[in-house]
């Protein structure tokens, strides 16, 4: 499987390329949107056939670069860099779909094995060993490249990418393989496959039985397998060329083994038992920068979620949602929900922006917008939207509230009190709103385009509300549907006001005034 990765913030935006042809560009009809003005409506197109990718720039108007070169076709390849416009993806295949772990490989025993056990008390007695054995200018070498790379902080894909590397480099290995547990599933995952001259690595096999002893009990493995074949029996020739030569350590971190690095070789340059004691020096330093990685890749995650969910929840709607949810994902997907939703307009301000300056304006909605939002966050609301000067808001979504009918109510009540205080606290033309409320079933969610989404929630309550609040309420009114009536139950006393047809709905629908609770 085929990914681009672009740059998102803190955390990268992984767009995955199905099967087939994908569409790049700025529309909206594209299947990975770019909302940039540097990108044209139709970009490239991304072909994905089996292990192969193609790109094909679609006479856009800034051009389509490959690793810095403008180009019409090309082939793509794992890590190449592809320019939208001004607008740079990196091209990913996943290390799963070129690494499987697999029982079709039989491991050779010779004098050559060595399985050297792993671990505080193996580390005491081996440590001089160690720097008695390897030899001391490649030991520094290492040593000086760990210090250089290992050491500063980096997102885990390019530390991992950083470790195999340092693989590839010091022990001089054909191939490299670095696989770490999912930390969801707890399962065995290639997560970087490597060539030292560059060249693709379409598939390969690596035994499952020594990645499982080598994590299980901690020890550095240094041996030689064979693919099984039985048909190859008695064919010596053919049988030497399917030879590897391979080093396997756990990287493990404090108690936890994280998972492991495999390099391999062709028969004819077999590794030493110096080779795997300045790999499993490696590993050891690989597995603390990996977990640092990992658990700096963790904060930043929940940083972004934090800062996204707190544009429209409180804090104490926001800690519940990560709570409940984990990874703080589930809540936001598009789903079925019962809310009651909020209008909140301000009555005449067109008018009033004709008369005031832009900055005055600014300030009076920077205000009015600051207070209604503080006091939708109180009644543990959602902020759904600004339009305009109106505020959306919605009781009852990402998290079930099941009194979310007198939520809002309550919640429109406290804002009309607010905006009186706003009025009293800053001289010049009071403001006046007028409030709809509507209940029932809506989709709530993240809805969006893949570089820009937004959580909103849609349905004909929605629009409703909106209907209501613009031609049945009068300035200082807050009315509400009978659906809402009916959920709220004894919250806030309201009046009768008869039958009203609004836009877009064939039959009238009941209403109610809620009056003011002081």
């Amino acid at each position: 499987m085929f990914h681009l990765v672009f740059a998102d913030k803190v955390t990268p935006l992984r767009q995955t390329l199905e099967m087939g042809e994908t569409v790049v560009g700025r529309s909206a009809t594209c299947d990975i949107i770019i909302d940039d003005p540097s990108v044209s409506r139709r970009q490239a197109r991304v072909a994905v056939m089996g292990a192969r990718c193609k790109l094909l720039d679609l006479d856009s108007t800034n051009g389509t670069f490959v690793n810095g070169e403008p180009v019409t076709e090309a082939e793509l390849k794992d890590d190449d860099v592809v320019t939208f416009g001004d607008i740079p993806a990196r091209v990913e295949w996943a290390a799963s779909d070129r690494l499987a772990l697999t029982e079709d490989r039989e491991l050779i025993a010779s004098e050559g094995t060595v399985y050297r056990p792993l671990g505080p008390a193996a580390a005491e007695q081996t440590s001089g060993a160690v720097v008695a054995t390897v030899d001391g200018r490649r030991l520094l070498k290492m040593m000086s490249e760990i210090s250089r790379t290992l050491v500063k902080p980096q997102p885990l894909l390019t530390m991992l990418n950083t470790v195999v590397d340092l693989a590839l480099g010091s022990i001089g290995a054909d191939r490299a393989f670095l696989m770490l547990v999912d930390e969801g599933t707890s399962s065995v995952v290639p997560r970087v496959v490597r060539s030292r001259d560059g060249s693709s690595i379409e598939r390969a096999t690596v035994s499952s039985t020594v990645v499982s002893r080598a994590m299980k009990d901690r020890v550095a493995i240094l041996a030689q397998d064979a693919q099984s074949n039985t048909w190859l029996a008695g064919r010596e020739s053919i049988l030497r060329g399917n030879i590897r030569s391979f080093m396997c350590v756990p990287l493990w971190s404090q108690e936890a083994v994280i998972g492991a690095l495999y390099v391999d070789n062709p028969y004819t340059r077999e590794f030493s038992s110096e080779d795997l004691d300045l790999f499993t020096a490696l590993s050891e330093y690989a597995a603390v920068a990996i977990e640092q990685a990992r658990l700096g890749a963790r904060v930043l995650e929940e940083t972004r979620r934090r800062e996204r969910l707190q544009r429209y929840h409180s804090p104490a709607v926001v800690d519940r949602i990560l709570a409940d949810s984990g990874e703080g994902g589930s809540q936001m997907t598009a789903q079925e929900r019962e809310v009651s939703v909020i209008f909140c307009d301000v009555v005449g301000f067109t008018t009033m922006s004709e008369r005031l300056g832009p900055n005055e304006v600014a300030r009076v909605l920077n205000r009015y917008f600051s207070r209604m939002t503080d006091v939708v966050f109180e009644h543990e609301g959602t902020l759904d939207k600004f339009i305009g000067d109106a505020v959306m808001a919605v009781f009852g979504a990402p998290l079930d509230q099941p009194d979310h009918a007198a939520r809002a109510v309550r919640a429109a009540q406290s804002m009309r009190r607010a905006l009186r205080e706003l009025n009293a606290q800053h001289v010049g033309e009071p403001l006046e709103v007028r409030i709809g409320i509507n209940s029932g079933s809506v989709t709530a969610g993240d809805i969006g385009s893949p570089k820009r989404r937004e959580y909103t929630v849609l349905g004909d309550v929605v629009n409703t509300s909106a209907r209501v609040q613009a031609s049945v309420c009068e300035p200082g009114q807050i009315v509400i549907t009978r659906a809402t009536r009916d959920l709220m139950n004894d919250a806030a006393a309201v009046r009768p006001i008869g039958m009203h047809s609004v836009k877009g709905r064939a039959a009238a629908i009941e209403v109610f005034e809620v009056l003011d609770d002081e």
